[in-house]
């Protein structure tokens, strides 16, 4: 997975944002996975730029789209499939793993088996993987938002926390720390808005750089001290090697 962050310092800056740097980290290197949806915008480009071929495309089984093709439009009629196949493989391995949950601990569970064994996911499971690894490790205050910006909703998920320890109700302070795995970071909620800006005005379409971007759809896994601990012994490579210092600390 790409992200904005290609060189991973863990030794600087504050201890909560480091820490949130190695969840992120954690996220995408203990379960590598490929992601929908970033492959949106630009094929979301190629669409609009060859909306009479993929019109023909679309719903329709690509080897019997009516023709003739020159080699370009071949290409492009495949890309097109690969997508659709791609997006159809995330809705089905999420049915298989997601739905009929009965608990907290059995859907981070599940997305933990999507994840490793279906090798497919966006940044709503990697925004619950996130605040998991936190309140295994003791964060008790992580919860999951989707973003909106402007008036407009945006189908994007991370996982927030406030560094003091104080409930994330939606109003950003000099506390608010983001992790956002889908792009790569983390950081205070202040910087990750203008990386936003900075770096994902082709993935958010109604991205301006006078844009206010903010919360929405605040969620939090209600899950047991004791189920967390299950978890951790579950998944130990969730849990972070503290050997000098304990986590975010």
């Amino acid at each position: 997975m790409n992200s904005i962050s290609n060189n991973i310092n863990f030794s600087g800056r504050c201890p909560q944002i480091r820490d949130a740097q190695w969840v992120c980290h954690i996220v995408n290197t203990a379960y590598p996975h490929v992601s929908s949806t970033r492959f949106s915008a630009p094929m979301y480009r190629l669409k609009q730029e060859n909306a009479e071929l993929y019109n023909k495309f679309i719903d329709k089984n690509p080897f019997h789209v009516s023709g003739p093709f020159n080699f370009r439009e071949l290409k492009l009629v495949a890309l097109f499939d690969w997508q659709k196949r791609l997006v159809d493989k995330l809705n089905r391995v999420r049915q298989e793993w997601q739905y009929g949950c009965k608990s907290g601990s059995q859907l981070v569970n599940n997305v933990i088996g999507q994840l490793k064994f279906g090798k497919i996911g966006n940044c709503g499971e990697d925004a619950l993987l996130s605040e998991a690894i936190l309140k295994i490790n003791g964060v008790d205050n992580a919860c999951t938002a989707a973003l909106k910006i402007d008036n407009h909703n945006i189908d994007h998920s991370v996982c927030v926390f406030n560094k003091d320890g104080s409930k994330f109700d939606g109003k950003v302070t000099k506390n608010t720390i983001v992790i956002d795995p889908w792009l790569g970071t983390a950081d205070f909620a202040s910087n990750m808005f203008l990386k936003y800006k900075s770096f994902c005005k082709k993935y958010f379409f109604n991205m301006k750089d006078d844009s206010k971007i903010g919360f929405r759809d605040i969620k939090s896994l209600n899950i047991s001290g004791e189920e967390f601990l299950l978890l951790s012994l579950e998944h130990d490579n969730l849990f972070f090697p503290g050997i000098t210092r304990e986590f975010m600390q």
